[in-house]
């Protein structure tokens, strides 16, 4: 497994562009998967989890055509095939609880499988409701991997969402192929909010309507026909996370172009996070300027909504004056990695002093770091938070860092742009 190793770091070109958000694409390929006619998406980034999602809804019998940033989708339509489609999603969560929903639409058996890591991330939810709604679903006890018949009838089905809203999304979507209406009613409150109402947009987008009756019930008519429609994807506001913080870290301002202000995604509010932290967060234009102007302080910060920054806002923590406390986060333990615990084992090597429960994590700042090497554990976001430890610990070392071709192939790259160089080792 590769490994990269922090050379030097002296921001000199503090602007930065970010390409189109992972959370948002994937959404808008599993409904063109769906949706009758051609679609166009501008600016899609390219990467891990895109390509299988590519390739996954191929297999179901969508039409992709992909040139640069620009995809051209046609939606699957009379696709009966005789023999059975093996899925793989690889290293993608939100890939196996989408494409389940999205294959459960056909009449076709399917099978659902995945990398060994995503075997243990919990598909029983999904699994259950599906059931429910005319599929015929049989697993490995709860996990990938996943064989499927549809195509799906609608009805009522009760679902619990308090593990991942990605269950929810990809219900909401596969519903608009039901031969009935859709009434999914949640057992409790769900996680990640925000991650709902990204999934609602971009429903509008193609013309689809969900009617929330309450918290915990959403309607979903069948008569409903989608249109296809050419849409712009906004940028990843979690991908510039790392460049709010390298900003802080390095005690400097960096400048992030065109950043999506508009964005219901959790991860949005991320740098009023930072402003209570102490950071000077300025809106100019379309861009996002983060200035470093004064010590930063601990906070505590219930982030169930923005759970991708929490370990951007970690690596922030080990530099700010004080106990962070970040709570609300229990369903980071089945993320790509657990990132509760995962997470502060790898800040533990550096110095960082760090305590962790079933729900927070606990960072106090301002200890005495030293070079050491940590361990991505296999997770996008682990490897490109614990790299900007590098900023002020020059030396350490990155184990597996090539996670990041799950979301962000070119991180390295754009942190060279910027004036922070690593290496492969």
């Amino acid at each position: 497994m590769a490994a990269r190793q922090l050379v030097s770091s002296n921001i000199t070109k503090p602007t930065v562009s970010i390409a189109g958000s992972k959370y948002l694409a994937n959404r808008y390929i599993a409904i063109a998967a769906i949706t009758d006619g051609t679609t166009v998406l501008n600016n899609v980034p390219d990467n891990e989890d895109i390509r299988a999602a590519l390739a996954a809804i191929g297999s179901l019998g969508a039409k992709v055509e992909r040139v640069n940033e620009v995809i051209q989708i046609t939606g699957i339509s009379n696709f009966s095939p005789r023999h059975k489609i093996q899925l793989n999603c690889q290293d993608s969560g939100t890939l196996s609880r989408f494409i389940t929903a999205v294959a459960a639409t056909i009449e076709a058996k399917v099978i659902v499988d995945a990398s060994e890591q995503m075997r243990s991330r919990p598909m029983q939810e999904i699994i259950d409701s599906l059931s429910e709604l005319g599929v015929k679903v049989e697993s490995n006890s709860g996990y990938l991997p996943i064989e499927l018949s549809g195509p799906i009838a609608g009805g009522n089905c009760q679902l619990d969402a308090s593990r991942s809203s990605q269950f929810l999304s990809g219900l909401l979507i596969a519903a608009f192929k039901a031969n009935k209406n859709t009434l999914i009613q949640l057992k409790s409150n769900p996680v990640s909010e925000s991650y709902i109402e990204l999934t609602l947009k971009a429903i509008e987008k193609f013309s689809g309507k969900v009617e929330r009756l309450s918290e915990r019930e959403f309607l979903i008519e069948h008569s409903q026909a989608l249109q296809a429609p050419t849409i712009n994807v906004a940028s990843d506001v979690v991908s510039c996370s790392y460049f709010m913080a390298a900003a802080l870290i390095a005690e400097t301002t960096i400048q992030i172009k065109n950043y999506d202000f508009d964005s219901v995604q959790g991860e949005a509010k991320f740098p009023q996070v930072l402003e209570a932290m102490g950071a000077e967060v300025k809106r100019q234009g379309d861009d996002l300027v983060v200035s470093y102007t004064k010590p930063l302080e601990a906070v505590t910060v219930a982030m169930g909504n923005m759970p991708d920054v929490v370990p951007t806002l970690a690596v922030i923590a080990a530099f700010a004056s004080g106990e962070t406390y970040i709570t609300n986060i229990a369903h980071l333990a089945f993320k790509e990695s657990n990132r509760i615990v995962d997470l502060c084992e790898q800040l533990k090597r550096v110095g960082v002093e760090c305590d962790y429960g079933e729900d927070f994590i606990k960072i106090m700042g301002n200890a005495k770091l030293s070079a050491a090497k940590v361990s991505s554990c296999h997770d996008h976001r682990l490897a490109m938070s614990l790299a900007l430890l590098g900023i002020k610990v020059p030396g350490i070392i990155i184990e597996d860092a090539q996670a990041v071709e799950k979301s962000f192939p070119h991180y390295w790259q754009y942190l060279e742009q910027i004036g922070i160089v690593t290496k492969e080792i």
